[in-house]
């Protein structure tokens, strides 16, 4: 069975609990690791053959803030071998609606992840619907 990683970084929750949909939604067919940024060596995103990211964005479109530190640490990486995609929570009342999740998806394009599926974002507080459409997003991924 394939192995698959979600790692994500949540602050008020919201990306937190997509990530747990995803988990539920892709657990069946996959052996699976979710883990919170701040626990997650980049060393370790080696070992899987899905790599799914999920981050809320703040500011001007920035990384939730425990990505920083491992985002930075990703450059050096090769991941072409690898799946992916990525998830994320966001604002559209702010102009750069789920930038975190661009960001993400530039970064392991970078690193030669084929991103398989276009990338979920969310606005506002996640609900049940929120919650149909991203396990719907992950079945992609299989």
């Amino acid at each position: 069975m394939e192995k698959a990683i979600i790692v994500y970084g949540s602050t008020m929750g919201n990306t937190e609990r997509l990530s747990e949909v995803v988990e539920d939604a892709l657990s069946e067919n996959y052996n699976l690791e979710r883990k919170d940024v701040v626990n997650t060596k980049i060393e370790e995103l080696d070992e899987f053959d899905l790599i799914i990211f999920g981050s809320s964005t703040w500011g001007s479109g920035e990384l939730q803030e425990d990505f920083d530190d491992f985002y930075s640490s990703l450059s050096d990486l090769d991941l072409s071998t690898k799946k992916g995609g990525v998830f994320g929570a966001g604002d559209t009342a702010f102009p750069d609606f789920c930038g975190a999740v661009d960001i993400l998806e530039d970064k392991l394009e970078e690193l030669g992840v084929e991103l398989i599926v276009e990338s979920f974002r969310w606005d506002g507080d996640i609900t049940s619907e929120a919650e149909d459409e991203i396990r719907s997003w992950a079945k992609e991924l299989e």
